[in-house]
């Protein structure tokens, strides 16, 4: 059983990865011709990062899908070629070979997780970074550990977070009347955008150096501070909840709640980190069934674009009920995981039918 296991496992690995090639470079190119359009304001070699920084998105998006539609390409295969029926008649029942599935399919979840988890917030931080700060803004940013450093003309400006709703912790603002010379700071607890360039420093420390020697230093409630940098700058730090990091989910869940609003919409994103790279699982688990069906009069293309087709509906049903769970104020764990059991239930039905047939 190990041999044949291992056969199996490398048939279903090998399509999936076909699968997603194909389907990455179907989407890398659509992105292409999308950002062809963005010529006058990016050059080649932005819009180049920009398309190759889309794919671990896309990756993340797409292995689930591919491993469907690689699982069904791969039991078809060996239905059309009559080994599924030998091995099954052979002794090797139905629930070892969803045991070989789930193996590769708990392999590549841990793949999506990682990608999810690590390289899909720092992809989309460089797709953001690149279109705020390209053209001839005068702009200059790096990011470190200490947070996003901003260069405006002579003023340096830290700022140590941005939070979803525009808002920034932790403003740090270094003035230097010359190349050399420190002017003034401002150390702020947070800002808020107001209008055009204006922002609202909250809690600021201001500490002026005189040009002989002398220090003054002031605290303000709240300070009016004008600056080039801009919400639309600011985006290089900001994603979309499905986008964010576990951690950076959990951290923002516990400041809306210690400030008494509403996180459910931040919720069902981190529930989802969870559970959506286990349902490469249920939809490796859902191909078995549809491969089964009319194994000899249904073609391999037909199973393809039935998986594509599958594919497609639970997208959409990822989608629907994180909305529904919104709109209704559902648990946010229900609107994580409510998509896979319904395609998890409905692939055990189907497998059951067609067993007691």
């Amino acid at each position: 059983m190990k041999t044949l296991s291992r056969y199996i496992a490398k048939e279903v690995a090998l399509s999936t990865l076909s699968v997603l090639a194909a389907l990455l470079m179907l989407w890398v190119f659509y992105d292409l011709l999308a950002e062809l359009g963005s010529l006058k304001a990016l050059n080649t070699a932005q819009i180049l990062v920009l398309v190759a920084a889309t794919i671990p998105g896309h990756l993340y998006e797409l292995l689930p899908v591919a491993a469907l539609i690689g699982t069904l390409f791969a039991l078809a295969q060996l239905a059309s070629n009559s080994e599924y029926g030998v091995m099954r008649t052979s002794g090797v029942s139905v629930l070892q070979v969803a045991g070989v599935l789930l193996s590769v399919g708990l392999v590549i979840a841990g793949i999506v997780f990682v990608v999810g988890e690590y390289v899909v917030p720092r992809a989309e931080q460089m797709v953001m970074r690149v279109r705020a700060f390209s053209g001839s803004r005068p702009m200059v940013a790096r990011a470190f550990e200490s947070g996003f450093w901003f260069k405006d003309g002579n003023t340096f400006i830290n700022i140590g977070s941005v939070l979803p709703d525009g808002s920034v912790k932790t403003v740090r603002v270094f003035q230097y009347s010359d190349s050399t010379t420190l002017a003034r700071t401002l150390i702020a607890d947070g800002a808020s955008f107001q209008s055009g360039q204006q922002w609202r420093l909250d809690r600021v420390a201001e500490t002026a150096f005189a040009a002989d020697g002398g220090v003054s230093v002031q605290q303000h409630p709240q300070m009016a501070w004008n600056t080039v940098l801009t919400p639309n700058m600011l985006s290089v730090l900001q994603l979309e909840p499905d986008r964010l990091s576990i951690t950076g989910l959990w951290e923002y869940i516990s400041h809306l709640r210690a400030n008494n609003q509403d996180s459910r919409r931040f919720e069902v994103a981190l529930w989802g980190k969870f559970f959506y790279p286990l349902a490469t699982c249920v939809l490796m688990l859902l191909a078995m069934p549809f491969a089964q069906i009319q194994q000899r009069a249904s073609g391999i293309g037909t199973r393809i674009f039935v998986g594509i087709l599958l594919g497609l509906v639970f997208i959409v049903f990822n989608r629907l009920f994180s909305y529904l769970a919104l709109l209704h104020e559902w648990p946010p764990v229900l609107g994580a995981v409510l998509p896979g059991l319904i395609f998890l239930s409905a692939g055990a039905v189907m497998l059951y039918r067609l067993e007691r047939r």
